[in-house]
């Protein structure tokens, strides 16, 4: 097992689970499954891991009963017909209940094989290895799995719970840049709903942190993932706190859907997300404009290359009327008061929102990197 693991817990009593977090923390594989797991593995990945990290994942691999199954990449795999299939082959390499599903990959696997499991033979085992930065400090933990619909993200899933996450920082030494920022994107909203001490790191070292620094990387994913595993472990079905963690994507999911799903990349959108909800926010009288710029100047920093789409208010607010945080009819938005103190908000109207979206579409049309 590799040196310097910071194990985490998420506390659900007894469906608690660790979450281990360090390089090289997959050698460990085999025997937290027998510990925690159950059964045989069974792994699902896709084709760009499996190219980049297979030679490496062999001997693990070679402990399973059946060859990986490897899909192609992307949101577009997050559909009911790939669930459909995949319940499909597993029956034909004999997957039985009491067996573990291995979900190898970024969000879009672990969102997608936590589904599968939680839905063949009416829910198995699964275990998350994510490999993505945004798979390690969100998607991973807390038991959200799901997937897409035409009308909008994750609007098919289940809460199911993985048996332990194993967030190897090795990982990310072949994460694209673009991917890096996605997965910082979620970094900073941690830090902003929760974390004070953790956006001051972010201000003082975002170069290193881009450059994968192993040591400041780590304390980041700690922070992100202690944080949820705290709000998961006292909210599990986000009937209330955990709606904190939606803070940004609101709008954010509105746009990856209007973006096709490939335009902008999750954490992409969450960018622009948070720069609409830090506007709310501001507008509303609930932030101050000072530490409203603060945090600006802080998401411009990824701003350059930043993808953007043209977009119309009105087709924003299409989808967010549908959005799953809708209640009696109100979208809940997480604003925030400070830095460290989300509001849930149901308060915003269609006339201020507008405004925003507005300002949101100009500063989109500016940008450089804009996608037609």
């Amino acid at each position: 097992m590799a040196q310097n693991i910071r194990t985490i817990k998420v506390a659900l009593g007894d469906r608690s689970y660790p979450i281990l977090i360090g390089s090289g923390v997959r050698r460990g594989f085999g025997a937290l499954l027998k510990k925690h797991g159950s059964g045989r593995a069974f792994w699902i990945t896709d084709r760009n891991v499996a190219r980049l990290w297979g030679e490496d994942l062999k001997p693990l691999w070679k402990e399973s009963p059946a060859p990986p199954i490897i899909l192609p990449p992307g949101e577009g795999q997050k559909r009911l017909r790939v669930v459909e299939d995949l319940c499909r082959r597993l029956t034909a390499a004999g997957a039985e209940r009491g067996d573990t599903l291995i979900a190898l990959g970024g969000g879009v696997i672990g969102d997608l094989v936590g589904f599968t499991a939680a839905c063949y033979l009416r829910g198995i085992a699964f275990v998350q290895v994510p490999t993505t930065l945004l798979a390690m400090v969100d998607s991973s933990v807390g038991g959200k799995t799901g997937v897409d619909l035409p009308e909008g993200k994750n609007l098919v899933g289940a809460f199911h719970q993985p048996r332990f996450v194993l967030a190897d920082l090795d990982f990310l030494s072949t994460l694209p840049r673009r991917e890096l920022i996605s997965g910082l994107a979620e970094v900073v909203k941690t830090a902003l709903i929760g974390d004070p001490a953790l956006f001051r790191l972010i201000e003082k070292h975002l170069d290193q942190l881009t450059a994968v620094n192993s040591e400041l990387m780590a304390q980041a994913v700690e922070a992100c993932v202690s944080f949820k595993a705290s709000v998961v472990s006292s909210d599990e079905r986000e009937s209330d706190q955990r709606r904190i963690l939606n803070f940004g994507h609101t709008i954010g999911h509105a746009l990856e859907a209007l973006g096709g799903y490939d335009k902008l990349r999750h954490g992409e959108a969450i960018i622009w997300g948070m720069l609409a909800a830090v506007e709310l926010s501001a507008n509303l009288n609930l932030l101050n404009r000072e530490t409203a710029d603060r945090i600006r100047t802080l998401l411009n920093r990824f701003s350059p290359g930043l993808p953007a789409i043209d977009f119309q208010p009105v087709d924003v607010l299409d989808i967010v009327s549908r959005d799953k945080k809708v209640r009696r009819g109100a979208v809940h938005f997480i604003l925030l008061g400070d830095i460290g103190q989300p509001i849930i908000c149901d308060a915003v109207n269609s006339k201020g929102l507008k405004s925003v979206l507005e300002k949101l579409r100009q500063l989109m049309k500016n940008s450089p990197s804009k996608s037609r």
